[in-house]
């Protein structure tokens, strides 16, 4: 494996762990600035473009769960899998289960799309797929 090749893996790995750590830790403002200038968050047929409606959206959905009193709450992230591309850029796929204090709530996969910047790795492209939800959670 070439040097730029682990650069990306870890970069963008990385990058996907802060997501988890910055949503479970309610810091939205952070979480959002994840998000290239252009950047968009699709979930589902709802698409956020820009760090400012991700923000909205980030708010909207944690007073969701603070008023269904789901909260704390925690993702679970696996199958990372992190795949280069030629233009320095990188593809992802990593499945999500989402626990909070009433038990799992949903679960499914992000597809995304980052690319470098002066600041590190953003998301150009987050796709968020819900393949279920449990009996009575909040998003369904």
């Amino acid at each position: 494996m070439k040097d730029d090749e682990v650069r990306i893996r870890v970069g963008v790995s990385d990058l996907m762990t802060t997501y988890q750590y910055l949503a479970d830790t309610g810091k939205v403002e952070q979480l959002a600035d994840l998000f290239a200038p252009d950047g968009v968050l699709q979930i589902g047929d709802e698409q956020y473009t820009g760090p400012d409606a991700i923000l909205r959206m980030f708010r909207d959905t944690a007073q969701r769960f603070a008023d269904a009193d789901f909260l704390p709450a925690r993702h679970h992230l696996s199958s990372i899998y992190v795949e280069p591309r030629p233009d320095g850029s990188a593809k992802t796929y990593a499945c999500f289960q989402f626990i909070g204090a009433r038990g799992l709530d949903h679960w499914g996969t992000y597809r995304d799309v980052v690319t470098p910047g002066p600041d590190g790795w953003r998301f150009g492209h987050r796709r968020v797929i819900t393949e279920g939800y449990a009996p009575g959670s909040a998003l369904a």
